[in-house]
């Protein structure tokens, strides 16, 4: 994000994800052709970029190779699906999603379509494409039987005016539209099957825009980037939650959860509000890479703006999107916000309370700037979002990636150690 007033943070953004061997085994007799006929197992890093055209940092890119064509692909961990624009989508009109996009998968005569049809829900809106058996190279890494939708009709501003041709999909086959309607498993699911990463674990982490510190990020399958970690890594369970506030007690592992616990800012602690979905009322904080910001409930919001330091403003959004609000504060006063999870807090860096490109001047003629936080009404999908705050995930288990903002003494780490570096 831009350097506000004269001060500057180096920290880098992480995010990692972990997934266990049980979470694919358990369907491994109900899929084809997805074991290969080797042992070998592999490690390997994308590089993680904003896309070029981008004024903020809200999407984040990496280069993959489906069928031999290189394709910008937006990482989203909220989602289970691969899905790519086809040549069939429509690039010349304005009303279509795929309006000036360069980058679209062209369809040759030996890529394997399915006769199935596929409904997928983009961010803006639901769009169509066809199920398709494609060969996956990721950095080198060769990938066969990956499952991806040819995106044929799309909504408006789905691939953000060609920032990227199709979203590379981390999420949980259980909010996989490929995996419920035709039970073709989903890209991590594919790997750990096939035996494809070195470990049963990927990680994330982002770059920042406008620091030069963070210029570019990593999608590393089959490792952590322990250079930047601080041991021991903490793992706890992914929180299951139902999908609706009046039934609480149909729970499901949906996405990568954690419960939170606690709201700091600015050292002054604020209650978190009770949970909708679940009959314990835990909070459930879902960790989402497609989310452009932290939002909480209204009443955390409002008590987490009481304690930022200057001036603030609350604004109903404006823009399109859930419903919700937004925050502004003085662009030069960086604001501390922590997370309370598994009784420890984690600080979320000054830089990532910072929207880029948004600042502006108030009538008294103070710089104003967007704060990475905000509210939605709806709950969804988890109590709150979290879009840039330091975790690290497996189903089974979550774990947080870097050192607590406090108490020294650190929890003993479970049995899954951090991995070794890999060749």
């Amino acid at each position: 994000m831009k350097q506000a007033g004269n001060w500057f943070g180096t920290a880098t953004l992480y995010i990692s994800f972990v997934l266990a061997l049980f979470w694919t085994l358990s369907t491994l007799s109900q899929v084809e052709d997805l074991v290969p006929d080797h042992e070998a197992v592999y490690a390997t890093s994308l590089s993680v970029h904003i896309p070029p055209n981008s004024t903020d940092d809200a999407y984040h890119i990496a280069t993959v190779d489906l069928d031999g064509q290189s394709l910008p692909l937006n990482i989203d961990t909220s989602t289970g699906d691969t899905f790519v624009a086809s040549d069939q989508c429509d690039t010349a009109n304005s009303k279509s999603g795929c309006y000036a996009l360069d980058a679209a998968f062209k369809i040759e005569e030996n890529t394997i379509i399915h006769g199935q049809k596929l409904e997928l829900e983009l961010g803006v809106g639901r769009s169509t494409g066809r199920l398709a058996t494609l060969r996956a190279n990721i950095s080198g890494l060769e990938v066969g039987n990956v499952s991806a939708a040819l995106v044929d009709e799309a909504m408006p501003d789905s691939f953000q005016h060609g920032s990227f041709a199709g979203v590379l999909g981390l999420g949980m086959r259980t909010i996989s539209s490929q995996w419920l309607q035709f039970q073709k498993l989903p890209l991590i699911d594919t790997l750990v099957i096939q035996r494809k990463l070195a470990k049963p674990l990927f990680s994330l982490r982002f770059p920042r825009l406008g620091d030069p510190n963070a210029m570019a990020g990593a999608l590393s399958l089959g490792e952590i980037e322990e250079e930047f970690m601080v041991k021991p890594i903490r793992y706890s369970d992914v929180v299951e939650f139902s999908s609706s506030p009046d039934n609480t007690n149909d729970l499901s592992t949906t996405a990568w959860s954690v419960s939170l616990q606690g709201l700091r800012m600015n050292g002054v602690e604020s209650p978190v509000s009770p949970g909708q979905l679940r009959p314990d009322a835990k909070h459930v904080s879902v960790l989402d890479s497609g989310a452009s910001h932290i939002y909480l409930p209204t009443a955390d919001l409002h008590a987490v703006v009481k304690n930022f330091e200057g001036k603030t403003e609350v604004r109903r959004k404006s823009n399109q999107g859930f419903p919700g609000e937004e925050v502004y504060f003085e662009c030069s006063i960086p604001q501390s916000l922590e997370m309370k999870v598994n009784g420890a807090w984690y600080l979320v860096d000054p830089l990532d309370m910072l929207v880029s490109n948004s600042s502006h001047s108030a009538k008294d003629g103070t710089v104003m700037c967007r704060a990475g936080i905000g509210s939605r009404q709806s709950a969804k999908l988890g109590d709150s979002i979290l879009d840039s705050a330091p975790w690290s995930l497996e189903p089974g288990g979550s774990a947080v990636g870097q050192e607590p903002a406090t108490s020294p003494n650190r929890s003993t780490p479970s049995e899954e150690k951090p991995p070794h570096k890999f060749p």
